[in-house]
This record gives structure tokens, sequence and C-alpha cells, in this order.
């Protein structure tokens, strides 16, 4: 009986990340590395996943970290690899609120729960999504950072 070859891995379209994104991706390798912690490495899949998980919201009208389908975040993360570990951030941007990547994540850092996440020496991929759009009547940015391990 011949050997069962194993599937190909999958094939992901690149997702070219703004600056804004990848100054996000920057300024969290940067407070890791402020804690003795490796940096986290950009994925196409992650940053997939985040930036429908930012379209979503704004369609929706609402941050939360459940997806609108009624699926945690895990189960939407899992779809971007499975893992061992997974995390989330949010932040809502409003437009001319000078919310740069060091204060998005300066605010994150601030929290316990995402500073749990972003400190999490577990989880070495990242993904960000930043979509312009409204919250209400308000203009700004929805931003979601998806980690796994």
């Amino acid at each position: 009986m011949p050997a069962a070859t194993p599937p190909p891995p999958p094939v992901y379209a690149h997702v070219a990340q703004t600056k804004a994104e990848t100054a996000i991706v920057r300024e969290v390798n940067r407070v890791r590395r402020a804690h003795h912690l490796r940096t986290v490495a950009l994925t196409t899949p992650l940053a997939r996943v985040a930036r429908q998980h930012s379209s979503e919201m704004l369609r929706h009208d609402v941050l939360s970290h459940s997806s609108f389908d009624g699926s945690t975040f895990t189960t939407r993360l899992k779809r971007a690899g499975k893992r061992r570990q997974y995390g989330e951030t949010l932040a809502w941007a409003p437009a001319g609120s000078g919310a740069t990547a060091k204060v998005v994540v300066g605010l994150w850092m601030q929290s316990a729960h995402h500073r749990a996440v972003l400190l999490n020496g577990a989880l070495r991929r990242v993904g960000v999504g930043r979509v312009h759009g409204a919250m209400g009547d308000e203009a700004g940015n929805a931003v979601t950072a998806d980690f796994s391990s």
C-alpha cells in the first residue's frame, strides 16, 4: 500500500499591509522588546481575519470580540490556522483624534486584558486590520490586532 502524501499547505493571497497597520506591528514589537520578549511576525492569514473583523464591526456599528455569525474570536482565528493560543485587541480611533500606532498600543498597555495579550510570550504571530469607516455618526478607524502562538 503506498504511503499517503500529506495535503499541500493552504495558499493565501497576500494581504498588503497599510503604513498604519505596519506601524502598529512595529510598535507592538517595540513594546515586546522593551519587556525582553521576542517579536511577533506579521502573517497574511491573521491580517486577513483582522481586516475582515474590523470591517464587520463597522458594518454592525459596534466593537466586539465576538463575530456577528455568533462565533467566538477563537473560532474566527482558527480559520487563519490552528494554534494553541490566540489573543485579540481592538480599538476605535476617531478621525482627528491623533490616535497614532504609539497611542493605540499605549492605550492597550493601560488595559490589563490587552496588556496581557501584547506581553504573552507564547503569541508569536500577528495580523492587524485597520479599516476606515464610521461608528454611529463618528468617522474613524476600527482596529483589530489578532495574535496566535
